[in-house]
């Protein structure tokens, strides 16, 4: 789908930013194009827009980066389809089989790309190592919450059981990946990789990219293309670059005002739309000062002109949030709840409440070429915010930098984060997990125990009309205490070569197995 774009007036520095980034690069229709012409040998080409930080199955991963590696080389016993329903992987079917019990048949025929069989053990292992006390990774610390054992007792069975009940477990498994507990034990886990996917490993670089080949022995259907290469190109620019010169098959993550210059080119097809995720600016209440005053929360909030800066910087493509951290399509916001307006005086008003008529300033990381427009869209929220005494000084990390910064305890952290975030599957009620107080994720530096109660009582609800109010319920606590500054659904943009196919989804995980040829 190709969708023309609205260019509308914003602070001339920070559309001059935006454009200059985007316009780096070689001329359209470089000599040498990956797509069109004999594809017989072609080598699938897709672009990152984050360094790789490793290929852990049990870590996790960021769909601009480590996510979608490991998903070609690596399965879970579920997959998510691009809309964001579940479906059957390792596991053929499954089974509730009481409150607080689960049973899933694992399928028959399966070998690791080392030609070992999977097993039920291999399976209840990798979830025993989740369930480790010293397993500090973020799946596991979310695991633990809500599962009590994995076991096996009958031949290809695995059985869960629950410390609370999980009415979406198989939706929350789509993302811990499985090996073997050799593997684990001898293998290199970043840099090395041994699973059932549809593709092998060839080599890795973590600040370049990494390179695959089809495996022969996979279970399923082979995938189009026999090589497959994953490349780093963390600049906006970088992207931009490499598809005028027909070097990549498929970006994503460029600036809504680059996609304009590849609408009429016969190479690449162009998509610019909302998502499924939502983008705020996280706020780090534990770090004090400021921030810890729910007034200083609150008149950030109504600083930012957010209509203004997406009719400007992001082409009009969404609408501002609902001041909640979920979105349609996904989702189901609370109706009761609305954004913040822009309204600039009652920001002023809100800090002189608070004892800051004087002004406040603070910090705000962007993590570089992660998300479109980002650098340009912090300099808007910076001027805006300096319009009423706010000032904003904004760092732009390189992603591993930016994530080991936010990895940090709260008082090491950045006061504010432009970040975005969103579950991968529908009515995925985790969703809320990240922004709660427990969270190991750091889209949260807050102390909120109401709040946390509200979460910990939906992901444990057992049916949809007790789940739909408390979801509303957090929903509502979450905007009036303005943990987030609420800002809109992220934009999903995509330049992908017009002679492949690629099932499009919102969530941003590119899975080479899943583009054919046309």
């Amino acid at each position: 789908m190709t969708r023309t774009l609205r260019r509308w007036a914003i602070p001339a520095v920070v559309l001059t930013a935006a454009l200059t980034l985007s316009s780096c690069g070689s001329a359209l229709g470089g000599s040498e194009t990956t797509s069109g012409g004999d594809s017989s040998d072609r080598t699938l080409t897709l672009a990152l827009s984050r360094q790789l930080t490793g290929l852990n199955p049990h870590n996790g991963g960021s769909p601009d980066s480590d996510g979608s590696v490991k998903g070609t080389v690596y399965e879970a016993l579920t997959y998510l389809d691009p809309d964001g329903s579940v479906h059957p992987r390792l596991a053929e079917s499954w089974e509730n089989t009481g409150p607080l019990q689960w049973k899933f048949d694992i399928r028959d025929g399966v070998e690791f790309s080392d030609g070992t069989p999977l097993t039920a053990e291999d399976v209840v292992w990798n979830f025993q190592e989740l369930l480790d006390p010293e397993t500090k990774s973020q799946l596991g610390a979310q695991f633990k919450i809500y599962v009590a054992s994995v076991s096996t007792d009958e031949p290809g069975v695995v059985t869960f059981d629950l410390k609370s009940p999980a009415i979406d477990l198989p939706s929350r498994l789509w993302n811990i990946y499985l090996t073997t507990p050799q593997f684990w034990q001898t293998g290199n886990l970043n840099t090395e990789a041994l699973g059932t996917g549809p593709y092998t490993l060839t080599s890795i670089d973590l600040e370049n990219g990494a390179k695959l080949t089809a495996n022969p022995n996979y279970w399923g259907e082979q995938p189009s293309f026999e090589n497959a290469e994953y490349k780093v190109l963390a600049a906006e620019s970088a992207r931009v670059s490499a598809v005028q010169a027909g070097e990549v098959d498929i970006a994503l993550n460029l600036d809504p005002l680059s996609i304009g210059q590849f609408e009429s080119n016969p190479d690449y097809d162009t998509t610019l739309s909302d998502s499924s995720w939502v983008q705020v600016i996280s706020i780090n209440e534990n770090k004090g000062g400021p921030l810890a005053d729910v007034r200083v929360r609150q008149a950030l909030n109504y600083a930012v002109d957010k209509q203004s800066i997406i009719d400007g910087l992001l082409g009009g493509a969404v609408e501002p949030s609902q001041g909640q951290v979920i979105a349609p399509p996904f989702y189901e916001t609370n109706p009761a709840v609305r954004e913040y307006p822009y309204d600039p005086d009652k920001a002023r008003q809100l800090l002189a409440e608070a004892g800051y008529a004087s002004g406040v300033v603070l910090e705000l990381d962007v993590p570089a070429g992660t998300y479109a427009a980002g650098a340009a869209i912090g300099q808007a929220v910076a001027q805006q915010a300096a319009d009423v005494g706010i000032t904003i000084n904004i760092t732009e990390t390189p992603f591993p930098a930016w994530l080991s910064r936010q990895n940090q305890e709260s008082a090491a952290a950045a006061d504010l984060v432009y970040i975005g975030w969103g579950g991968q599957y529908k009515d995925s009620w985790a969703v809320f997990d990240p922004f709660t107080s427990k969270s190991r994720y750091k889209q949260s530096n807050i102390t909120d125990p109401e709040f946390d109660d509200v979460v910990n009582r939906l992901q444990a609800a057992t049916d949809e009309q007790s789940a739909r109010q408390l979801a509303d319920q957090a929903a509502q606590l979450y905007h009036d205490r303005a943990h987030t500054v609420f800002l809109w659904p992220g934009t999903f943009t995509s330049v992908i070569a017009s002679d492949i196919e690629w099932p499009s989804r919102t969530t941003r995980y590119l899975y080479a197995q899943q583009v054919t040829k046309k």
